[in-house]
């Protein structure tokens, strides 16, 4: 029987698709080069250091989280449960398909991977689908939601079996992408670079005007006059220019620092901050940094900007990798904590607060340590002192203890 309440649409029951698939699969493939070409500018704002950092962090520490089956009652998973081997033959490993989803999430607003699925529904492998080869199919009207992808299926898919992150999106069905919101702070930033590129490699040289008090030069004058001023600038003249009688040179273009280049980079690096609801910190800004430790640091990154996406991927998988009839006693969690890097001193403290507390076992702390378990270690215990275990009492705690004994012997 097949899992999920409404049946996948299989290849052999399409009554509603056209047959002739051929003419389909060409248009969709159009579509997606289309689509493709369309959204450059994505790639193209990578260009910018701070935006090229800001994705590159982001991808990768989501990327870095691992994915975790857990029960809700605290029982033990068992080992061939399927969510545990859904990478055992995938083509790209969790990390891997993990950071290309929100790579594309950040450059196009929409992120698409395809589960594969045995007879019975048993999600067996997860098949990434980059940008432009899975496209949304919104009927308004009816509110259907299908999706093609040629690639993998020549049908159309199910939302139960397309793993779909969207952020940004107006209508709740596709997403947009930080680019479109970005667009000026990004166009001004790859115009300050290309400023600083030009103003560099002119030599930092000033554009001016050489006027003369002469009534009229001739063609042939003023080629001469152009040619020794630029061998002088920019050639091997040394950068000293001898004028002529009566000649001066009236400059029409600021310097860098009249222009403010650099603090304009700079703030170009603190407004893509700002779109990503990320610290300028993390993007090497220094300027303003009030972090006493890189865990605050993280632990403001982690909660204001990966969160979103965190969320948003955690949700896809429980609603479609876990079949319903488990999502009862299970669900998968992206661990927060692999990126949380704490000083070993303030690790120790807290896991033996836990164990101390009987939140956790002494083999669960100890694996969080990296060291193996201990016989006994899985208990639950609660520390508390005895005096009566006391040391420095031993004494008299042996005799108290012997004449109790002797008087219940009496008795």
């Amino acid at each position: 029987m097949w899992p999920f309440n409404k049946k996948e649409i299989r290849e052999n029951e399409q009554p509603h698709i056209d047959k002739t698939q051929s003419a389909c699969d060409d248009v969709n493939q159009g579509i997606a080069l289309i689509q493709k070409l369309l959204n450059l500018k994505g790639y193209e704002a990578l260009s910018q250091s701070a935006f090229f950092a800001a994705v590159n962090l982001i991808s990768n520490s989501v990327a870095e989280m691992h994915w975790e089956v857990k029960s809700k009652e605290n029982e033990e998973i068992p080992s061939n449960f399927y969510a545990n081997h859904i990478f055992d033959n995938a083509l790209l490993s969790q990390y891997i398909l993990t950071k290309q989803l929100i790579l594309d999430v950040l450059l196009h607003g929409n992120g698409f991977a395809y589960i594969e699925r045995d007879k019975k529904g048993m999600p067996i492998n997860l098949v990434y689908l980059p940008w432009g080869q899975c496209n949304i199919v919104y009927n308004k009207v009816n509110g259907a939601l299908f999706y093609q992808a040629p690639v993998v299926s020549s049908s159309l898919i199910e939302p139960i079996n397309i793993i779909h992150l969207r952020l940004h999106s107006i209508d709740g069905i596709c997403g947009k992408p930080i680019t479109s919101f970005a667009k000026n702070a990004i166009t001004l930033s790859g115009s300050a670079d290309k400023a600083a590129q030009e103003f560099f490699s002119s030599g930092m040289t000033v554009k001016g005007i050489l006027s003369t008090e002469a009534p009229r030069l001739t063609k042939d004058q003023r080629e001469s006059i152009r040619s020794a001023w630029n061998e002088s600038q920019v050639g091997n003249g040394a950068g000293i220019a001898v004028l002529e009688s009566g000649m001066k040179f009236n400059a029409i273009s600021s310097n860098s620092k009249d222009s403010e280049l650099l603090e304009t980079r700079l703030f170009n690096v603190q407004e893509i901050a700002r779109f990503f609801n990320i610290s300028p910190v993390l993007l090497g800004d220094l300027s303003k940094s009030s972090y006493n430790s890189i865990e605050q640091a993280m632990i403001q990154f982690t909660v204001n900007c990966l969160a979103p996406y965190v969320i948003n991927l955690e949700q896809e998988l429980n609603k479609k990798i876990i079949l319903p009839s488990d999502q009862d006693t299970y669900y998968i969690d992206i661990c927060e904590e692999d990126i949380i890097k704490t000083d070993k001193q303030a690790q120790v403290n807290y896991l033996t607060t836990l164990v101390n507390s009987g939140i956790i076992t002494r083999n669960e702390a100890r694996r969080q340590l990296g060291f193996g378990p201990v016989d006994g270690g899985d208990e639950l215990t609660v520390s508390f002192t005895d005096i009566n275990q006391n040391k420095v009492n031993q004494n008299n705690n042996d005799k108290n203890t012997q004449e109790q004994n002797n008087d219940e012997e009496e008795s």
